[in-house]
């Protein structure tokens, strides 16, 4: 009898990994297509599928050709723009996210749970509503088409303020009534035991600003209006011409556009699960 249930646990263990491969497997072929596009020149990449064979998937006279075409105009620039606001948006970002759920979460008082309330209620609102109000509002301001129209409504994130304030609960108060009885301010509480015992979810907090800030499109396309001071993906949006496209230009810049929140986020996924593991738990 344990031998029958032995081996039908096995079974159903080889269908759950063998399901799970062809999903991944699934996921991973539009992927591994758009880096065999890119490495195939622009009038090969379309022809490759007929048939459709594992040949569409290897090219068979691999170039680089396309990226040195795709960073050799505005897509560069654009790419160097994108570089420069999403590092600037993580870096303030974390600073103001990670102070408003300190506030939230260690100190008391009064109307702090319909603040956070109202923060968690920003989730549900969609870009597109406040998108073309608040670019008309940038415009008035004189702030079109610079670096504060880019980054300043990306700097508060209502869902990294709520993992970091859940990753603050989980800190137990006897540090801050510790702090507080060897007469430190909540400044210096926040700076020297909050910061440094949160660097996980600082870091996972950082990957969800800079991945939003790199795949933005909307807002950049609403106020900016200088081929200079475009981002990344509206640069690649116009490599599509009006009578004729390059695709394997496009193919490469976005495998460059795909690959570097990617090697981000596995670079740093330990530190995103643990922030995500231990912002559930509380003293």
């Amino acid at each position: 009898m344990r031998a029958v249930e032995t081996n039908s646990a096995r079974a159903e263990r080889m269908v759950h990994l063998l399901s799970g491969i062809a999903v991944a497997a699934g996921f991973m072929l539009p992927i591994v297509w758009l880096v065999a596009g890119s490495l195939r020149p622009g009038s090969e990449i379309f022809t490759s599928l007929d048939p459709l064979s594992i040949g569409s998937f290897i090219p068979s006279r691999p170039t680089l050709a396309n990226f040195g075409s795709a960073l050799g105009g505005a897509f560069r620039t654009g790419l160097i723009n994108s570089f420069v606001v999403a590092a600037c948006t993580v870096v303030v970002g974390l600073l103001v996210c990670a102070a408003a759920a300190f506030a939230l979460s260690a100190m008391q008082w009064r109307g702090r749970e319909v603040v956070f309330a109202i923060i968690v209620f920003s989730f549900l609102i969609p870009e597109e509503v406040v998108a073309i109000p608040l670019s008309d509002i940038f415009a008035r301001g004189g702030l079109q088409n610079t670096y504060i129209a880019l980054i300043v409504p990306f700097v508060g994130s209502g869902m990294v303020i709520f993992l970091l304030r859940q990753f603050f609960l989980a800190i137990p108060r006897s540090l801050i009534e510790a702090a507080q009885v060897d007469g430190a301010g909540w400044l210096r509480i926040f700076l020297e035991i909050f910061l440094p015992l949160s660097r996980p979810a600082l870091i996972a907090a950082g990957v969800i600003i800079f991945n939003g800030q790199w795949q933005a499109y909307l807002w950049p396309l609403l106020v900016t209006t200088r081929e200079d001071m475009f981002l990344a993906p509206i640069t690649l949006a116009l490599m599509v011409g009006e009578h004729t496209t390059d695709y394997g230009q496009i193919f490469a810049a976005s495998t460059i556009l795909s690959l570097i929140p990617a090697v981000i986020l596995l670079g740093f996924q330990r530190f995103f699960t643990d922030s995500v593991a231990i912002s559930g738990v509380k003293e």
